[in-house]
């Protein structure tokens, strides 16, 4: 499976496709494009940029992010991702994660 031939198909800002799941786990190939609104989870999300560079601002505080680059945000905290052009970056989460908008 490679990662940025399926993204190729994603060409919409923050269209996704589901690359696997379990019993607790899901995975998720992501285009990040503009900007998101803050907002939390109930549950970890991890991500690793496969391609582009992405700014996350957690609490107020940013870190920047190039390929090849790995992150984790922990449960709760208010985050937002700022992508100033198209990236694509694999998102690992637990299933059924929720989704709080601030």
């Amino acid at each position: 499976m490679n990662l940025k031939e399926i993204g190729k198909n994603l060409d919409l800002p923050w269209s996704y496709e589901t690359l696997g799941s379990d019993e607790g786990l899901e995975i998720k190939l992501v285009r990040y494009y503009g900007e998101y609104p803050r907002h939390s989870h109930d549950g970890d999300q991890f991500m690793l940029v496969i391609e582009g560079e992405v700014e996350i601002e957690v609490e107020g505080k940013t870190h920047k992010l190039s390929e090849m680059d790995f992150f984790h945000i922990p449960a709760h905290k208010v985050h937002r991702p700022i992508a100033r052009k198209s990236s694509l970056v694999l998102v690992i989460w637990r299933k059924g994660i929720r989704t709080k908008t601030e």
